[in-house]
């Protein structure tokens, strides 16, 4: 294999890629073309299958047709009312490119594209002992900005410390204490290849020994973080330093010790040590340590519990020198242009993405001998991403501008096993996420401007706040100083202990729902006094402010300066704005979603196995869409369709239902049908059985 290097790109080259980054009329004319030939050699190359298959491509789309299709492919949601008319009322040649700048450029894209990461790499919220907030607005951030995809996965791999420090080492804390799995999920994530089988066992429909696997373990089997437990953390060390001087020094002395106390620490003590330290197992750290094979190793190619030196199973060869680190020198193989899977698997995902069916099926199982269903569409795409600067925003514009996207829905159903010819893109149903965000479309104004989370989401950034505090605090302390403060706290963890028992005792006497609830809030309420008392002596120790967990909350949880709410009865507009506090867009929903929730009801994955949400209809969804609350949140007074149906007025009232449902006006049948319903139930009772009609009906659910 010949030696790794990483290609560098020229200036000339760079700055055509800030060029293409630029959106509307901010693009220069360089990089309008550069789009433009990008986007007719997809055409041509597609253009060219489908002539050797005698089949015809679909007609170009309608403007409506087009913009609901392009707002739910770049910002996940369906356009509102209002973009649909501004998009109309457009007489510029260019509308359609002009539109896909200003998308790829809004909030939503990120929103949107954060969802499908999100997927992908199994984000959660919570981690093992830790929160991972930070991470998932690092995620979002890169997205927002445009990061290069190249630098962006390179950021991940070689990530250590703490998450509020380095929040991409979130990716190495979803696998904690799982080095080899977090291996497989690397290659199946970022260069389309299963290698996980080869764990065990050579693998038997793939080309990977485990030789191999283990080989390529090793470039990261040193990154680590201690969640299994705090004893090698170096604190914790200097605390027991201290705790053995101690224990020395009272039997010298001849102290009495109670047989409950191990070693001179009381059980309250105890439990307050793992309050102390236990906040910094999270820390991602990165040492020499050397990965074996197993003790059961079986095959004659090396020899059980032998070390296994880092090295690659394909592409250039990625060498350790002596002053290497390997992590490092692992992302930069991993995301290099001349890594033979890094591109390929990045471009088929995306064309997916837009599309709705890879070149490469399964998108994460490549093998040596896979073939595209189109070898040289694969092979321009795979060197428009590599060429783009591993530029996503620009990536997805040629793909967007293509005639092959902008045509009709194919006709024909993608087959497995099967090559798709894309006579146009795939029919496909709406994600839980899309369809989400596409209700609340219809409800909230001003959607991706209003900056709200989840308030479950809020506590859990507000946690890491406070696990950020508490780590720095133990940090700045020596081992005498966090010995003092253990053996001080200790007697108010004994009384924390005993009322744990007494609770315990009432939840387990008593079947009141409402009686249980209320016990655990009364303890949870003592477990958080206990808390802040330990946190406020390790600020004081140090001199620091305590942190303030109910002020950092209360901070984070004001109120928005709504226009929506003027006007209102002050009760009316709180409870409103308690309605519409969870009614966020998916991507600031706590991941996963709690069970019941809609996002989970419509598909959304547990985050436990890569990209793993389905978009398969099922019947509590029907009964959601129909009985649901959402429906009384789209057709409420306050809702935005429903203000927008005010505004309008008269027969222009249906054009609005329509073309915020459908982005397009009803058909002269509609009309008629919608004009028997308000003769017989008058327009109150006609309205609200068309908007839920169409709320219930294929062609919403629908990305056609």
């Amino acid at each position: 294999m010949k030696a790794f290097c990483v290609r560098s790109y020229s200036a000339v080259y760079r700055s055509l890629l800030l060029c293409l980054c630029c959106g509307g009329l901010a693009a220069s004319s360089l990089a309008v073309s550069k789009v433009e030939e990008a986007s007719a050699r997809i055409d041509a190359l597609v253009e060219n299958a489908l002539r050797e298959q005698g089949l015809q491509r679909q007609d170009l789309t309608d403007d409506a047709t087009f913009v609901r299709r392009i707002y739910l492919d770049i910002v996940g949601r369906i356009p509102t009312y209002r973009e649909v008319e501004a998009f109309e009322a457009s007489d510029s040649p260019d509308k359609r490119a002009e539109l896909i700048d200003s998308l790829l450029e809004s909030p939503g894209y990120a929103s949107h594209f954060y969802n499908y990461w999100e997927d992908v790499l199994r984000i959660k919220s919570r981690g093992r002992k830790t929160v991972m907030v930070s991470y998932q607005d690092w995620v979002k951030q890169t997205l927002s900005e445009n990061m290069p995809y190249d630098e962006f996965v390179r950021k991940l791999v070689s990530s250590s410390g703490f998450v509020w420090d380095d929040p991409a080492v979130g990716y190495y804390l979803r696998d904690a204490g799982m080095p080899l799995d977090n291996m497989s999920n690397t290659a199946q994530v970022f260069l389309g290849t299963r290698m996980q089988c080869a764990q065990c066992h050579d693998h038997p429909f793939d080309r990977w020994t485990q030789q191999e696997y283990y080989h390529m373990a090793a470039f990261t089997f040193g990154v680590k973080s201690s969640v299994n437990g705090y004893r090698n953390i170096p604190e914790f060390e200097a605390f027991q330093e201290v705790a053995r001087y101690v224990r020395r020094a009272q039997l010298k002395e001849g102290v009495p010790m109670d047989r409950s106390n191990r070693g001179g620490i009381s059980p309250g003590e105890r439990r307050m040590i793992r309050d102390v330290f236990e906040p910094l197992v999270t820390e991602v750290t990165v040492s020499d340590r050397k990965l074996k094979l197993p003790e059961d190793y079986s095959y004659n190619d090396a020899k059980p519990n032998q070390v296994m030196a880092p090295r690659t199973p394909f592409g250039p060869e990625a060498k350790v020198g002596r002053r290497d680190n390997a992590q490092e020198v692992y992302a930069n193989w991993l995301t290099s242009p001349e890594n033979p899977r890094f591109a390929k698997s990045i471009a088929n995902r995306l064309w997916k993405k837009a599309m709705g069916v890879g070149l490469i099926e399964p998108v994460d199982d490549i093998k040596d001998d896979t073939v595209p269903s189109h070898p040289e569409l694969m092979d321009y795409l795979e060197t428009l991403m590599v060429e783009s600067g591993f530029d996503m925003k620009a990536y997805l514009r040629a793909i967007f501008n293509s005639r092959t996207y902008q045509s009709y829905v194919s006709d024909r159903e993608p087959e497995a096993g099967e090559p798709f010819y894309y006579t146009g893109p795939v029919l496909r149903r709406m994600t839980a996420e899309q369809l989400w965000d596409s209700v609340l479309t219809l409800a909230i104004p001003d959607l991706d401007a209003s900056g709200r989370e989840d308030p479950q989401l809020t506590n859990l950034r507000v946690r890491e706040m406070e696990m950020k505090s508490h780590v720095e605090n133990v940090k700045e302390l020596d081992g005498r100083e966090l010995y003092a403060i253990v053996k001080r706290l200790g007697s108010v963890q004994e009384n924390y202990l005993d009322l744990e028992k007494e609770f315990q005792q009432k939840l387990n006497a008593t079947d009141d729902r409402q009686a249980k609830a209320a016990l655990r809030r009364e303890f949870n309420e003592i477990r958080r006094e206990k808390n802040e008392a330990v946190d406020t002596l390790l600020a004081k120790a140090t001199g620091n402010e305590p942190f303030d967990r109910r002020e950092m909350l209360a901070e984070l949880s004001e109120t928005e300066d709504d226009e929506s709410y003027e006007g209102m009865d002050r009760r009316d507009a709180k409870r409103l704005q308690r309605v519409r506090r969870n009614l966020v867009r998916a991507s600031e929903v706590v991941s996963p979603a709690p069970p019941g929730h809609f996002l989970r009801e419509f598909g959304e994955s547990d985050r436990d196995i890569i990209g793993s949400s389905t978009d398969e209809a099922a019947i509590p969804q029907a009964l959601s869409l129909l009985n649901g609350n959402l429906f009384n949140l789209i057709n409420g007074q306050q809702s935005l369709l429903v203000q927008e149906m005010q505004s309008a007025g008269g027969k222009r009232r249906l054009d609005v239902v329509f073309k915020s449902f459908y982005a397009r006006p009803p058909s002269e049948q509609e009309r008629e049908l919608v004009a028997a319903q308000l003769e017989k139930h008058g327009l109150r009772k006609a309205y609200q059985q068309v908007l839920l009609a169409l709320l219930n009906s294929q062609e919403f659910r629908f990305i056609q």
